[in-house]
């Protein structure tokens, strides 16, 4: 199986940040798509362990045998379903923060090597954030509506450098490719295991 990995040995991980509670069914398929093709780059998917287009992200990356990651606010099972009225089903592994969304929203990103943005409301942006402020390396999803459609013009009017590299495209896998690619460049190697 291809595994996309650094030189640690450490399998790579992939957020997939986006609309939890606004979406549709075509987002969804797209989601979908994108978890699949994650796992078919030999990376892990991570999440926030909630609804939308992450929970079909994960749906996806797991119909497509690969691993999930979800990293929840709540601080137990019983807390992330009758709080956050949040699944249980959409990942392999639910990391329980007891943090709240917004530190959940930090941890999310600082589990990633990479991160994905598709549609999106406030969360999103401020996963968005939070990623660019780590200099990670990002895809957005053009087209996929929400905050995904606004990070260009966000850009525009405050452009900061802390060594983020965003990537943007409307096709989930040419957008996934351009990601890997930076990965790449980053030091990130495929190995077959």
């Amino acid at each position: 199986m291809k595994r996309l990995t650094f030189p640690n040995g450490q399998q790579t991980r992939i957020g997939v940040f986006g609309g939890a509670f606004t979406w549709t069914t075509v987002g969804e398929k797209t989601a979908r798509d994108l978890g699949v093709h994650i796992v078919e780059q030999g990376c892990i998917v991570v999440t926030g362990a909630t609804t939308g287009l992450p929970y079909h992200a994960g749906k996806g990356a797991l119909a497509a045998g690969g691993m999930v990651l979800g990293v929840s606010p709540a601080h137990d099972p019983e807390e992330h379903v009758q709080k956050y009225e949040k699944p249980l089903d959409g990942a392999t592994l639910i990391l329980w923060t007891g943090a709240g969304y917004t530190g959940r929203n930090y941890l999310n990103v600082r589990n990633c090597d990479a991160v994905i943005i598709i549609g999106g409301e406030t969360g999103t942006l401020e996963e968005f954030c939070v990623a660019h402020y780590e200099g990670k390396v990002i895809g957005v999803l053009e087209g996929s509506g929400g905050v995904a459609d606004k990070i260009r013009g966000i850009m525009e009017v405050s452009p900061t450098d802390h060594g983020a590299v965003i990537e943007y495209d409307a096709d989930p896998k040419q957008l996934l490719d351009k990601v890997v690619l930076r990965l790449n460049e980053r030091g990130a190697r495929t190995s077959i295991q």
